[in-house]
């Protein structure tokens, strides 16, 4: 995701975009992205201590919304690791609330005593009943809460590191707020679409800016691309973006979109734009038409 100084006409090339796609509700409507991608199991077996006679985890099942892990020699753990995207809360609070709940109206004979976990976040929290699991909860992006149940006491023992290595899925681009990954700085808005959400994304990157007498370098927010979140493939049956082709826009400019290729990979769109592209090498400025990406469709 490394990027060289450069201008994009960024501006126009996201109204452009946008011309080809009406908003139709408020941010604050964007619904929460509760995609998974699921770490391997060498991610998770690293935190096995090496003096731990518990097995590793062997195998891997995922879904959008799932990871399940599971293990050799140990009948009576068929998976050692377990974790969802709950389809009914939105809070961790209110997961501990309908917990507690459940405890105090059938008079379990076992208290819930939740640890917080600060280190993942605001309500985060884990805790463990009669059964062989420990149970955590945390906001795993805005609106959506993950739940990841532990049945190896090496697992316990790493709660934190393990529950950092689920993300929602292309994070970068689909959930707002800002973050640093590998070394970069990025910040994500989005908003609703029609039957999806359209989320864009900035880096903060050296640009090149032409001037009346030139060019200037500045350090700053610079547009990198949009995203289109999933939804189905019909939606975009009469839509430019979201099936292969060429196209020249009502103000001229011309756009290539490329679908389920190695580049997109499968289920996606990647749409790009001819657009100017200064460069500064050898000393001096240069500028070249270049096909630049411009964003993406994601398919259900």
């Amino acid at each position: 995701m490394k990027r060289h100084p450069r201008v994009l006409a960024a501006a126009l090339a996201v109204a452009l975009a946008s011309a080809l796609w009406p908003v139709s509700t408020a941010a604050a409507d964007v619904a929460p992205v509760k995609r998974v991608s699921c770490p391997s199991v060498a991610e998770i077996n690293k935190f096995r201590p090496a003096a731990s006679t518990e097995p590793l985890l062997a195998s891997l099942e995922a879904t959008p919304t799932t990871c399940s892990y599971g293990v050799k020699g140990l009948p009576d753990i068929p998976l050692g690791l377990i974790f969802f995207v709950s389809p009914d809360f939105s809070s961790p609070k209110e997961v501990e609330d309908s917990i507690r709940a459940v405890y105090e109206s059938n008079s379990i004979g076992y208290e819930f005593t939740p640890q917080p976990l600060p280190a993942l976040g605001s309500g985060a929290f884990a805790w463990a009943d009669a059964s062989i699991f420990t149970d955590v909860n945390w906001q795993f992006s805005p609106g959506a809460v993950a739940r990841m149940d532990l049945g190896l006491t090496w697992l316990s023992k790493a709660t934190v590191p393990v529950a950092k290595l689920f993300r929602p899925m292309m994070e970068v681009y689909t959930i707002p707020g800002e973050r640093t990954v590998n070394g970069r700085q990025w910040r994500t808005t989005c908003e609703s679409y029609s039957a999806t959400a359209r989320c864009r994304t900035d880096i903060f990157a050296t640009v090149i800016k032409k001037t009346p007498t030139g060019f200037e370098t500045v350090k700053g927010w610079a547009f990198n691309s949009l995203t289109y979140r999933w939804s189905d493939r019909a939606l975009w049956k009469t839509n430019p973006l979201g099936r292969t082709g060429k196209w020249t826009s009502a103000e001229g400019r011309q756009w290539r979109t490329e679908c389920d290729t190695p580049n997109t990979g499968r289920g996606a769109c990647r749409s790009y734009i001819l657009t100017t592209v200064i460069d500064h090498k050898g000393g001096k400025y240069t500028q070249d038409n270049l096909w630049v990406f411009n964003n993406q469709v994601l398919f259900n």
